[in-house]
């Protein structure tokens, strides 16, 4: 494999993982100890109304992000990680997409430049990655940093910002594949040559056609 080959671009959750793999492991952190939902609910008058609209969806998240971590460090969350980890995959519920693993196994072997790139937490997706088996799998992933006693984002792998990071990883565009199942990936499908939809919600395939002149392949990994 040579830096020339065609490089192929993973959404993480929903995509190969059959759940938002970060909203799972911080309702986990908040049944862990669930004086941290006080808080949440003191501030429900005040950061409700953010949900209302998508611009401003971020700042409740950010705040429950922010409490879910109080008083832990980055070691802490790190073990909680991997304990989180080991608990879902002792679960009855398969964490992968059987289809979507086996999809990211062919491009590997048909010496593709696989990478994952994802909104979901770096600590978090390289564990499940990890356990998977696919821990090699280039990732690029969102990061946090320490902020008054808790952590706050700090590098989001989201939307546009999806397109930085993986040039700053060397993966930069126009990609060959992409895979996703989120029309806030459509910054990425517009530099791919090709691309496929996993499972995706009717509004997600309307506004993407509307958006992109050639249409993506629908794929239903479940």
């Amino acid at each position: 494999m040579t830096s020339a080959a065609p490089i192929v671009v993973f959404d993480f959750d929903l995509t190969l993982t059959r759940w938002d793999t970060a909203d799972r492991f911080f309702r986990w952190l908040f049944r862990r100890e669930p004086w941290r939902i006080v808080p949440l609910l003191i501030a429900v008058p005040v950061l409700g109304p953010f949900f209302l609209f998508r611009a401003t969806r971020k700042w409740p998240i950010r705040f429950a992000v922010w409490v879910a971590t109080l008083g832990r460090s980055a070691t802490c969350l790190d073990s909680l990680a991997q304990e989180h980890v080991e608990a879902v995959f002792a679960g009855a519920e398969p964490v992968f997409f059987q289809a979507g693993l086996e999809q990211l196994q062919s491009h590997l072997q048909q010496g593709h430049r696989v990478v994952i790139a994802t909104g979901c937490l770096k600590l978090l997706a390289q564990r499940l990655l990890r356990h998977a088996g696919y821990g090699h799998v280039p990732l690029v992933a969102s990061t946090l940093k320490p902020f008054f006693g808790g952590m706050v984002r700090h590098h989001h792998c989201f939307g546009p910002n999806k397109i930085r990071m993986l040039t700053e990883e060397g993966f930069a565009p126009p990609w060959a594949v992409a895979y996703t199942d989120h029309h806030s990936d459509l910054p990425v499908l517009r530099h791919s040559a090709q691309w496929f939809l996993i499972n995706p919600k009717p509004q997600c395939v309307s506004y993407i056609d509307r958006a992109l002149t050639a249409k993506g392949n629908v794929l239903a990994w479940r």
